[in-house]
């Protein structure tokens, strides 16, 4: 299936556009819920294919492109008033280096009100490299994200 496919499937297919110089499908839900404490978080997801390796480079900088994407195309209220945003960004990969998987494995960076979630889906091997534990900052959304990548990842 492709990666335009699942986003639609899932209900997310916004567009087709170039990020970090890799085409991507880019999907957007806006969530509401009382157990994040009344807050909206309105999510990104990514799904690019890298035509080499993998290095921690590459997906820094791919993280990074779709987190202010995500950032300056941000719908709803204002971040930090009840509202946060984040970005999954899934690249899929044949080859990946170690050094690219201990950065995806670790707590993702902090940003205000937002999250940048890098991912690296190995195509070869059908795993999926994300963080390995839900960190302190942000925490009550951690359950959402892992089930959103799980749900699309399976799927790719």
């Amino acid at each position: 299936m492709s990666s335009e496919e699942v986003l639609k499937q899932e209900g997310l297919f916004v567009e087709n556009t170039t990020i970090a110089g890799i085409s991507c499908a880019v999907g957007y839900t806006k969530e509401f819920r009382w157990s994040w404490l009344a807050t909206q978080l309105n999510t990104f997801v990514f799904i690019g294919s890298a035509n080499s390796a993998v290095d921690k480079v590459l997906i820094e900088r791919f993280s990074h492109e779709c987190y202010e994407y995500a950032t300056k195309n941000n719908r709803g209220w204002p971040r930090g008033i009840q509202s946060g945003v984040g970005s999954v960004a899934i690249l899929k990969a044949t080859t990946t280096d170690r050094d690219a998987a201990e950065f995806c494995e670790k707590p993702s960076k902090k940003h205000w009100s937002a999250f940048e979630i890098p991912v690296i889906y190995d195509t070869a091997n059908l795993r999926t490299v994300k963080y390995l534990k839900n960190p302190i900052w942000g925490t009550i959304y951690f359950p959402y994200f892992t089930e959103l990548i799980g749900k699309i990842t399976n799927k790719l």
